[in-house]
């Protein structure tokens, strides 16, 4: 029996590579003669260095940077020949920024990594841009790298979401060779845009997220003049409206995270191969199935049953999405601080009735 194990991270507890693992370790107790491929997968978030390192390869650089809250942070990115990995979210993460404010927090540390990553050699770059703290539409970013914000008296200033409403002229910088891992496909403002959806998560209250897609539709306005018009575009609103930033100020060509991975793995090859399909992540809900992971393997599974372990699960009609069964960790869906401690104990049990389940039904 051919069974690949291709899951995101759980967010806060264990990496994706982690859960590969004990996947493999609890299925080998069960199926000891499953052939086993592990494929630990991210699409733009937490785990994206960690996810191409195990498909690519490359060097880990350390370097320090401006965190979310203008304070300096330590981060990396791998660099692999001539191309960048960045996880933006090491700049600009909502677990580095203290206190949470979609409204003053920046995304300048992102562009650093960039100008670092290229001091090093790269000449194009593939960055992840989940997780973020922030809410500046990428300008912070743009700084780094030499774009330059003027307010209606002249006066060049670095925006934040508060004050995106006060750029009045750009002078953009150079251009990148940048793919943008994106796994959401929101508009840029909007109630489906990036400060209704994302920003109370990073701190705003229902005034502030007003006032802060208040700014977006200002900058949408703004870009207009320079002819960028990124109002409309699907995963524009990703990351606080990063992505919109990283069209208008770098030119990037934003690209579903999930797809890029599951092309660099060969995923489809190995799926025409297999009996079964094990994913899973630490939520699953219907935003699950709007571009990120699991909608990704589901859709490039050839019918093979896909299988999902997650923390919880907020869905009763999975089957209806693709999935051939959900198995939880955390049944009783208690609070997150609650389970941090025995989250790997946890996932073994759940990976135990995975394994029943397969050879059962097998």
């Amino acid at each position: 029996m051919k069974i690949i194990i291709v899951p995101d991270s759980f967010k806060g507890t264990l990496s994706a590579t982690r859960v590969a693992d004990i996947a493999e370790e609890e299925i080998n107790k069960v199926i000891p003669s499953a052939q086993i491929k592990k494929i630990p997968v991210a699409d733009g978030g937490e785990g994206t260095l960690d996810c191409f390192e195990n498909i690519s390869g490359g060097k880990r650089i350390p370097c320090e940077v401006t965190g979310p809250n203008f304070q300096k942070v330590k981060a990396e990115f791998l660099l692999c020949g001539k191309t960048a990995v960045i996880e933006s979210s090491q700049a600009n993460g909502l677990p580095l920024a203290n206190p949470k404010s979609a409204a003053d927090t920046t995304t300048y540390g992102v562009g650093e990594l960039i100008k670092k990553a290229e001091e090093q050699g790269a000449q194009k770059f593939i960055i992840g841009i989940g997780g973020s703290a922030t809410n500046d539409c990428g300008c912070g970013m743009a700084a780094a790298i030499g774009t330059k914000f003027f307010n209606k008296d002249g006066k060049e200033f670095i925006p934040t979401g508060a004050s995106l409403s006060e750029i009045a002229d750009i002078t953009f910088g150079k251009t990148y060779d940048i793919t943008v891992l994106c796994d959401v496909t929101n508009p840029l403002f909007g109630k489906k845009g990036a400060a209704y959806v994302y920003a109370p998560q990073k701190g705003a209250s229902p005034e502030q997220v007003v006032m802060l897609d208040n700014g977006l539709r200002h900058i949408a306005c703004v870009l207009e003049k320079y002819g960028k018009n990124v109002s409309s575009l699907s995963g524009a609103g990703a990351a606080g409206g990063m992505g919109a930033g990283f069209i208008a100020f770098c030119n990037a060509k934003l690209r579903r995270g999930i797809e890029i991975v599951l092309d660099l793995a060969q995923f489809e090859n190995a799926a025409k191969e297999a009996d079964y399909i094990i994913t899973g992540e630490g939520s699953l809900d219907s935003q699950s199935f709007s571009g990120k992971v699991i909608d990704g393997i589901i859709n490039r599974s050839h019918g093979k049953p896909v299988i999902a372990a997650v923390g919880i699960s907020k869905l009763d009609d999975y089957r209806r999405y693709g999935l051939d069964a959900v198995f939880e960790s955390n049944e009783k869906h208690l609070p997150f601080e609650q389970i941090v401690s025995t989250a790997e104990t946890d996932l073994r049990l759940c990976f135990e009735k995975v394994a029943a389940y397969i050879n059962e039904n097998n």
